[in-house]
């Protein structure tokens, strides 16, 4: 923790700021481990503070490390400790995680600082991931692998897909945490990239898409399949067929120094080659860590390169409102030479 706090103020030199004050929960967990939910940091060129309240009083003796601790009002910024009296020519603020008030809150406690909006620092040092975040990640996928080939047992006509939702969640819970609210969408309901899941009953034909992730003592995963339920019908097929072609060109482009829109490129322009171009309207992927969206976006619209400790997901997806859609999504890890593969689930045709 002490070391990813050094880095930050590493950062804050490159800024020119003399401090951050980090109140994103999942970057405020990143720098010093906190799991609680109200907390807020101080991070200067030369110290750190980590702040909550009572509540979170003997938990933080155990999980707080690489700063200072104190406990104050639940309002955390009620009563400013000594420390925010300091003059701070430039104090940067999280601009993306704060709302006016709390805004204007802050620039009435930090009297004597010029509070400047701050890029998103902690999420640019989050995204290189170590080793130790790493192995958190593959085990959180390795969970969701077992675990989709679980369910795709109860897969048949006349269950619905909230049973479905259910039985994965409950599973997760049992190793971990859920990452994001499941995606389990049939029929006409896959057409809808985000459709949650529904009391809608399976039926033979339907294409069935899971987007399914856990987390793992703080870490995520991320992964799509698309199966059918009996014999696939003949148009979803060859859809199938076209994010899995689409999928697999965008895979080999994954490498460091590939910029994010060639990789969103290599699958988007051959499902635009083989008609479904207007179906396929969101990014390729994006970062997974202690959030499952993190950078960086394969996007068309991206500036950055890949680089090794990336880890991205790909996942193309056709959607053919009122008919049915498909997605396939692996998550990867950028290494020095190429990428590593987390998700072990299967990508043939599945017809349950």
């Amino acid at each position: 923790m002490s070391k990813r706090i050094e880095r930050l103020q590493e950062l804050l030199r490159r800024e020119k700021l003399d401090g951050l004050v980090v109140v994103n929960l999942p970057n405020i967990r990143y720098l010093c481990g906190y799991t609680g939910s109200n907390g807020l940091m101080l991070v200067t060129r030369h110290d750190a503070w980590f702040y909550t309240d009572f509540r979170y009083k003997e938990q933080i003796r155990t999980e707080v490390k690489g700063c200072r601790k104190r406990v104050l009002t639940r309002d955390l910024v009620s009563h400013p400790p000594p420390e925010w009296l300091r003059l701070f020519n430039r104090l940067g603020v999280e601009q993306d995680h704060v709302t006016l008030s709390r805004f204007a809150q802050l620039r009435k406690r930090f009297r004597r600082a010029l509070l400047v909006k701050a890029s998103d620092l902690v999420r640019e040092l989050r995204r290189t991931k170590e080793p130790v975040e790493v192995e958190m990640i593959a085990a959180a996928q390795r969970v969701t692998d077992r675990v989709f080939a679980d369910v795709l047992k109860m897969v048949k006509p006349g269950v619905r897909e909230r049973d479905l939702a259910l039985e994965i969640e409950f599973q997760f819970r049992k190793c971990g945490e859920v990452a994001f609210d499941s995606i389990v969408a049939s029929g006409p309901n896959s057409a809808k990239p985000h459709a949650g899941f529904s009391d809608r009953k399976l039926r033979k034909g339907d294409a069935l898409t899971f987007d399914i992730g856990c987390r793992v003592r703080g870490y995520c995963s991320d992964m799509t399949r698309t199966v059918f339920v009996g014999k696939a019908p003949a148009r979803l097929r060859r859809v199938y067929e076209v994010v899995h072609e689409a999928q697999r060109r965008a895979l080999d482009t994954i490498k460091p120094g590939t910029p994010v829109k060639a990789a969103d490129a290599a699958a988007r322009d051959y499902i635009t080659k083989q008609g479904f171009g207007k179906q396929f309207g969101h990014s390729l992927g994006h970062g997974v860590g202690i959030e499952v969206h993190e950078l960086p976006a394969l996007a068309a619209t991206g500036k950055e390169t890949l680089a090794p400790g990336d880890v991205v997901t790909v996942e193309p997806g056709v959607y053919l409102p009122g008919t049915g859609g498909v997605r396939i999504e692996d998550m990867v890890l950028v290494t020095k030479t190429g990428y590593r593969n987390f998700t072990r689930s299967g990508k043939t045709v599945l017809e349950l």
